[in-house]
């Protein structure tokens, strides 16, 4: 039982910072430093800066799926790579005082993984 509370706990939190994250890149309540990248992330960004609004509107979707806890699982693996990517581009950035967003939505997103293990065994067999 304790174990539930606390993986719900983490699974709210985890809907959370992703809907405040996404809602950020539309309200701008938030400070953010995306003027200070180097070039070769500017670069990325600028490329893909068409797309980035759908993003923000699928992470608000992934959010509000994971606090009303509709099909954890399930999003859990399709969060993966959003995270990884997450993760792989603030890494790119060489600012080690700027990475600890996407470390927490790494280590939650892998906390939930291994809670939610059993129900992938038959995806994997």
């Amino acid at each position: 039982m304790k174990s539930n509370t606390i993986f719900s706990f983490l699974r709210t939190i985890l809907g959370l910072f992703l809907i405040i994250y996404a809602l950020n890149q539309f309200l701008h309540f938030l400070p953010t430093s995306y003027g200070a990248m180097p070039e070769n992330t500017r670069t990325f960004i600028d490329a893909v800066a068409a797309y980035l609004p759908f993003l923000y509107i699928f992470e608000i979707l992934i959010g509000l799926l994971l606090i009303v806890n509709k099909w954890t699982p399930f999003i859990i693996i399709v969060l993966f790579p959003l995270t990884i990517s997450f993760l792989i581009f603030n890494l790119s950035d060489n600012d080690f005082s700027k990475i600890w967003a996407s470390l927490i939505v790494t280590i939650l997103n892998i906390a939930l993984f291994f809670y939610y293990q059993e129900k992938y065994k038959p995806l994997f067999s």
